[in-house]
């Protein structure tokens, strides 16, 4: 299936985490896998090619939830800005729920840019639910807890986090290509 982002950036519209989310989104569309990578995965042209990042991306509407959801549909992974401010963004929720309802939870990774995990990151990439059959033959939904896939580039300054972002930018593309990431990472020494 081809989808018109690679990546939708979940985000926070406060000063770290919309630092992080445009830097990120740079990175991303800049980034070229190692030739022999791309060789052997058959890939020709740029490797990301479009991140969706709603500053950049939606048209002028009085309704932003339409584009958005199109925009999550089309989306092949979901990459969420984590600090505690999240958690308090019914919006970002929302984005979130959507996509786990339309790619699942295996297309999302998470970015921590401050905070603790257990404090920034929200409930809907923490939890996962699994349907299970009671003795009495009834179904019942059980919240499992999962460890997110993440890249911490928390840091003292934006400096130090923008540092730590490119250094981590490996362990968010290495999951989109199925490549291992220690293996990317040698690679891209290499180069």
């Amino acid at each position: 299936m081809e989808f018109k982002y690679d990546a939708f950036i979940c985000y926070r519209h406060c000063d770290l985490d919309k630092f992080v989310a445009e830097n990120l989104h740079k990175i991303l569309e800049t980034y070229d896998l190692p030739k022999n990578v791309k060789e052997k995965l058959g890939i020709t042209g740029k490797t990301i090619r479009r991140v969706f990042r709603d500053q950049d991306e939606l048209p002028l509407s009085s309704n932003l939830e339409d584009p958005i959801i199109e925009a999550l549909n089309n989306s092949k992974y979901l990459i969420v800005i984590c600090s505690p401010r999240l958690k308090e963004s019914l919006w970002c929720k929302k984005e979130i729920d959507t996509f786990k309802k339309i790619r699942g939870r295996k297309n999302i990774f998470c970015v921590l840019v401050e905070g603790e995990p257990k404090d920034s990151f929200p409930e809907e990439v923490l939890y996962d639910e699994e349907e299970k059959v009671l003795k009495n033959g009834k179904k019942k939904k059980e919240k499992i807890l999962v460890e997110p896939l993440a890249a911490d580039v928390r840091g003292e300054t934006k400096k130090e986090v923008l540092k730590k972002l490119k250094e981590e930018k490996l362990r968010l593309i290495a999951p989109m290509y199925n490549l291992d990431y220690d293996d990317l990472k040698q690679r891209h020494k290499q180069r």
